[in-house]
Parts: C-alpha cells; sequence; structure tokens
C-alpha cells in the first residue's frame, strides 16, 4: 500500500510543478496564472515529493525507502510526460 501512496504522492507533486510551469498553464488551464498561485503550485510540488520521500525513509527505512522514492518519482514523472503528450497530440489534432 505504500507504494501506491508514494506513486501517488510523487505523481500529484510533479504535476503541481507542471502546473506551476507558464507553458503548460496555457496547455491545461488555458491562461497564465498569478505569480502567487504559481509560487504556491511549486511548493506544494515539492512538499509533495518531500512527504513522499519521509514516508518512504520511514516506511521502508532510509536505504530502501530511497530506492523506492526515486523508482516511484521515475513512474510519476513519466506519468505526467505521457499525459502531456498526449494532450498535446489531441490538440495538435484538433487544429
Amino acid at each position: 500500500m505504500i507504494h501506491l501512496l508514494l506513486f501517488l504522492l510523487s505523481a500529484l507533486g510533479f504535476g503541481l510543478l507542471c502546473l506551476a510551469r507558464d507553458r503548460h498553464q496555457r496547455d491545461l488551464v488555458g491562461r497564465k496564472l498569478a505569480t502567487g498561485t504559481s509560487k504556491r503550485l511549486r511548493g506544494g510540488g515539492f512538499l509533495c515529493l518531500l512527504l513522499a520521500y519521509a514516508i518512504a525513509g520511514v516506511g521502508l527505512g532510509w536505504a530502501r525507502g530511497t530506492l523506492e522514492w526515486l523508482g516511484q518519482l521515475s513512474a510519476g514523472a513519466l506519468l505526467i510526460v505521457f499525459y502531456l503528450a498526449r494532450l498535446s497530440s489531441r490538440k495538435s489534432s484538433a487544429r
């Protein structure tokens, strides 16, 4: 169960970091968000990634937890990248 939690926190963290970027804001929201909102999204993304690291370390031990965290970070980032690529291809085919 901890693996699923780590994956979800990682995907959420990378999703928030993605939304903090101007380019992705226009793609996902349709407009640029306020600077304060972008900073809060960035902070929330980093907080999710750090929380996942802490949970992995405490739950699995710091040596194994770090490896699990890195693996789940990769999987979460890959999910977001595939989602953005799919969204981009849908928008280009609609034009």
